[in-house]
């Protein structure tokens, strides 16, 4: 290698004879150009270096990346020599401090956003260990990733996740959604610090009370006469007929709405008089395999064959079908189970009767049966619900109580079939 001492310049630059490939500074010690091949363009690319050795005699040597001629100006070059020679001067290892800035701007270039958090956490957690994942998702799809989805994980503040996120759903009055998203933001972030994708989660301390409120658990059960009108009136506010036998299922039997509302053909037993609900519909752990037995009355069987003559033409498996095409043909998808409470909200006024969702009727049937006219056995109406005993009960009597619980419904149901349930 051709090695020569001059003075960096300019005109020197511009045109260094081929044999040359190093240039050390005249004026500035450990200043030096390195000369590279000659190009396609006939132009020689060098590189600007500040060589120098930290810690001593036996330190480290550095060489120190300036820039290349050409692309950053010469005179500006001797000046940062001359601030990094006074720096190392001064004990700094400046080569160590530019490789860790060029690391951290690595880490902030390459830093994952809270939509790559998200996505993990959905594919690896939610869909792992939750039975109903669509809410979760309709929550990120909706709520959450619209707004703070390209925000780099380690930019992402407390503030921004209250006024981008949280406080929007509290002003639109769905604060007990406020509380929920809350939750599973809490959850993401405890997953992202597990994968060490964030150094800590942002929200940790963060209460509902600060967001949708304190929550308290819904205590609403009809009165018999509140029963009566409700279904004496809906079929006079031009609510769609699945909607209102799927209100009428939920009372008659005490399911859960989510239960009803996907309940197919193939689960009724009619020579047993059984409705098996398979263990995806039934409210449990990811991976419970509880099914739920429900006895099937003559109401009941009453109520399918209704269902059957109005929607028998769809060929559905589902006892409940959507008649909608948004997603896929008439009859091939279930009524969604949230077109209950939407349809009970929309009419609730001309219902004429407080405030209550379709599980408060559930509730009601369980409220209901503890009457004096019906006085059913605790342990029956818990076995109705598809609660699980607790305690000595619970480990130790495996008893379905069938028929008692076939004798108590349709005591129920004769009592609502006497006061014109069934009016239309």
């Amino acid at each position: 290698m051709s090695i020569v001492k001059m003075l960096l310049t300019d005109s020197l630059l511009s045109s260094v004879p081929e044999p040359i490939k190093r240039i050390n500074d005249t004026k500035l010690s450990g200043f030096h150009a390195r000369v590279g091949k000659t190009q396609s363009d006939k132009k020689r690319k060098i590189a600007l270096y500040l060589n120098y050795r930290f810690g001593g005699v036996k330190g480290k040597q550095r060489n120190y990346l300036l820039g290349y001629y050409g692309e950053c100006d010469l005179k500006e070059v001797r000046k940062e020599v001359e601030s990094l020679k006074g720096r190392i001067a001064s004990g700094e290892d400046v080569y160590a401090t530019k490789q860790h800035a060029l690391k951290q701007q690595f880490i902030e270039d390459n830093s994952p956003t809270i939509a790559v958090l998200a996505n993990e956490f959905i594919e690896r957690d939610i869909k792992v260990n939750r039975k109903g994942i669509d809410p979760v998702i309709r929550m990120f799809e909706k709520d959450i990733l619209p707004f703070i989805g390209n925000y780099k994980l380690k930019e992402i503040t407390r503030r921004e996740i209250f006024e981008k996120v949280l406080d929007p759903i509290t002003d639109r009055g769905a604060k007990t959604q406020a509380n929920k998203t809350l939750s599973i933001l809490k959850q993401m972030f405890n997953f992202g610090v597990e994968r060490d994708l964030i150094q800590g989660n942002p929200i940790s301390t963060v209460k509902k009370k600060s967001v949708g409120g304190l929550e308290k658990s819904r205590t609403r059960a009809l009165e018999f006469e509140e029963v009566i009108q409700v279904f004496d009136r809906l079929p006079k506010l031009g609510i769609s007929q699945q909607v209102i036998y799927a209100l009428k299922c939920i009372t008659l039997t005490g399911c859960r709405p989510i239960e009803v509302t996907g309940a197919q053909w193939q689960e009724f037993d009619f020579d047993k008089m059984i409705w098996t609900i398979p263990a995806e519909r039934v409210k449990q752990n990811k991976d419970g395999e509880r099914t739920h037995k429900v006895p099937i009355t003559q109401n009941m069987v009453i109520l399918l064959d209704e269902l059957r003559a109005a929607f028998g033409y769809l060929n559905s498996k589902y006892v409940f079908p959507s008649t909608t095409t948004n997603k896929s043909g008439p009859g091939e998808q279930p009524i969604d189970r949230h077109s209950l409470s939407r349809s009970i909200s929309r009419k609730l006024e001309q219902l004429g009767v407080p405030k209550f969702v379709p599980h408060d009727l559930r509730r009601t049937v369980a409220t209901r049966l503890g009457d004096a006219d019906i006085g059913a056995d605790p342990i029956v109406i818990e076995k109705i619900l598809n609660h699980q005993l607790q305690g000595v009960q619970g480990v130790y009597n495996m008893q379905e109580y069938m028929e008692k619980r076939r004798r108590t419904l349709d005591k129920w149901q004769f009592k609502l079939v006497q006061d014109r349930y069934y009016t239309n």
